[in-house]
This record gives structure tokens, sequence and C-alpha cells, in this order.
């Protein structure tokens, strides 16, 4: 009954946020650039949807690296601002190591957007974040593999964006949790109330004060200030659409009010989707100032590190085959407890903001390329193991 039903939601899901056809749902066109763009930004149309965009080429052989935001944030957190010193932010570090970088900001209340995006979804960001990666990569001639780093609350698009992006045919070999949470709906708890804004997204300015602290201590680390906080706030934060809230208060918007819905919920994120999430790795700050994410990353993800694993790599010659030699089967088991020892995982000083700052933004640029080389040898050996299977 509980299968029933779930297929019954995940039916209503796939007909509310999109009945587009497959060519529709990859449409990306650009819009008139409205004044006060950042050098380098342009406002694209994906799926019908506007859509902040920064994007700097590197080698076409090397992935595409993607930056989501988080809550409340515009993805100029990781590139820049006009006046601000380039090496503070993430894109200047991807660019000496040769990836090529997008920044990919989902509609939010910021004055760079021209309407709001209330019904907005978990759903709809995977797909945009997808979309907007294969237009830059087909118009710019680059390998079709991404690597998306999903920074707090953009971890929730895991799921999403790696199934949209098998749909537009692109090779997404990594998502990297930046003090990301995962897909969970309810996970955090609510710190204050979320409340409708006018023009229907969720505002929570409870959360600009962290925000704020976080910045402070980011300033103190690296001695200089890295965005005056009255720019920050202006030119980065915005209301959003409260599904992207899921994994604190579960709600959908729907004829002009929010929803709580659980159900829904889980669909949206895909959080039960255990057989379709991507190689995951975490990088998380070590202050107590951002204590959730320092001491629960490497767990809340892991469960989703191990089932890739599992399901992608051993099960299907399990199911072929349960002929194995006892010391090829011990083999395969130190190999997965190796997977769940933290090897997948990484810390960089600092807080929730850790990557924001020249001295954690080249650290963090430097452990996804160190965690990019062990995740794909991990899976490479795995994967010669579990090819013994059934040979013996």
């Amino acid at each position: 009954m509980r299968r029933v039903f779930w297929l019954f939601s995940s039916l209503i899901l796939a007909l509310a946020v999109g009945s587009a056809s497959a060519d529709e749902a990859w449409k990306v066109e650009r819009l008139s650039q409205p004044e006060g763009l950042y050098p380098g930004e342009e406002l694209l149309a994906t799926n019908g949807i506007e859509t902040l965009t920064y994007f700097m080429a590197g080698d076409p052989e090397k992935p595409l690296v993607v930056f989501v935001p988080g809550g409340f944030h515009l993805a100029r957190v990781a590139y820049g601002y006009p006046g601000g010193d380039e090496r503070d932010f993430l894109a200047y570090w991807l660019g000496r190591k040769g990836y090529s970088f997008l920044g990919a900001s989902y509609p939010t209340g910021n004055k760079v957007y021209s309407r709001a995006y209330p019904a907005y979804s978990i759903r709809d960001w995977g797909k945009q974040v997808a979309a907007t990666a294969k237009f830059y990569i087909e118009e710019n001639g680059l390998s079709r593999e991404i690597i998306v780093l999903g920074w707090s609350a953009g971890g929730q698009i895991a799921q999403s964006v790696y199934e949209a992006s098998q749909k537009a045919d692109l090779d997404m070999s990594l998502f990297v949790s930046l003090a990301g949470t995962p897909p969970a709906p309810l996970l955090v708890e609510e710190p204050g109330s979320i409340s409708k804004a006018p023009n229907g997204l969720s505002s929570a300015p409870q959360f600009y004060e962290v925000f704020k602290a976080y910045v402070a201590a980011q300033n103190k680390l690296n001695g200089h200030v890295i965005m005056p906080w009255d720019k920050f706030e202006t030119d980065i934060l915005g209301d959003i659409p409260v599904a992207l809230n899921g994994i604190i208060i579960a709600s959908r918007y729907e004829n002009g009010e929010f929803v709580r819905d659980l159900d829904w919920a889980m669909a949206d994120t895909g959080a039960l989707k255990k057989a379709d999430f991507p190689y995951i790795v975490t990088i998380s700050g070590d202050k107590v100032l951002d204590n959730d994410h320092a001491l629960t990353d490497r767990g809340n993800w892991g469960v989703f590190q191990i089932q890739h694993l599992y399901r992608g790599i051993i099960l299907p010659a399990l199911l072929k085959s349960e002929k194995i030699a006892p010391a090829d089967w011990q083999h395969i088991m130190d190999l997965m407890s190796y997977a769940t020892s933290g090897v997948l995982s990484a810390r960089v000083p600092g807080n929730h903001f850790f990557w924001y700052g020249q001295l954690g933004a080249r650290e963090t640029v430097q452990n996804i390329d160190a965690l990019r080389l062990r995740a794909a040898n991990l899976k490479a050996t795995l994967a010669a193991a579990v090819a013994k299977i059934g040979t013996d």
C-alpha cells in the first residue's frame, strides 16, 4: 500500500512541477540584460525561469565546476564583485587549476530578478542547474563532465540535479557538499519563524544576523574585509521560494499560501531515491560557530555515499552471480569499510563560509582536486574487485 501511495505521489509531483516536452525541458535563452549586473554576468531564461549566471572558461578537457549557492544567497559569493580581490573567491582558484566555472543562481527576491517565483521547487532547481550547465558546455565546446558544488541548502539538489543531468546527457561525476545539507526534509531544526513575503517568497531575516556573524569571522580569519556587509546584504541576499526550505519546514506554495506537506517534500527532494544519487564527497569547516556541519556532515552524507557505491557497482554484479572467492569478498568488504572511514571527506579551517576568503578558497579547491582523485581511485579499485565476482 505504501508503495502504491509513493508511486501515486511521485506522479502527482511530476505533473505539478513540469509537463514540458523533452526539448522544452532544456530550453535556455539570453534575456535583455538589466542594469547593475557584475562584469561577466548574464541573465538567462532557463525553462522559462530567470537565472543569473557567471561563466569562466578553462581547459575544455576538464570538467565544468558548477557552484550552487545556499539559502537566501546568489552565487556571487563564489566569484566576487567589482572592486573585490578575486583571490578571495572560489572561481579564481578553480580557474588556476584549469577548471571552467559556472555560478548558477536560483531565483530569489534580490533586485537582479524582475519577478518572483514562489512555486519554484527543488525539482525545478536541479533542472535549472543542469540546463544552464548544458547551455554553456555546448556553447563553449567543453567536455560533458560536470562537478557540482552544493553549499549549505544547495545540498538539497544533490538528487534532483543528478537526475536532470542524466536526462541532459551530462556526466555528473561528482557532487561536492560544501557544508551542505542533504536532501532530507526536516533534518534541520527551525531557527525562528519563516514567514511569507508580499510577493509569495519566504522571508527569514533572523538568518541575516547569522550570515553577518559568519562573514565577520571569515574577514577576521583572512585579515581584511572580503566584501563590505552593506554590499553583501544588498547584492547577494534575498527572500527565497518556500520549497527551498524543505530541510526546515517541508512546505510547498499553493494558492498564495505555504502548505506543510512532508510527502510532497520527500518527492520534491528525491530523498528516497537511494539508487539514483550522485557520487558525493564532503568538505566542512572546523569552527564551533558551524558546529552542526563540522560534526554531522560526514555522517549525514555517508548513507548516500555508500549506497551509490553499493547499488551502482556491487549489487549489479552480485545479482548476476553470488560465486566469489572468500579472499575477493573480504577485499570488497575492506574497500567499503575504507569508503566510510572519512576518505571521501575533508575539513578546511573556517565556519559555514570556510571557502569564503583567500585562505579557505585556495584550500577548498586543493581539497576538491584531492577528493576528486581519491574518489575516482576508490571507485576504480572497487570496480576491479567486483569484476572478479563469478569468474573464479
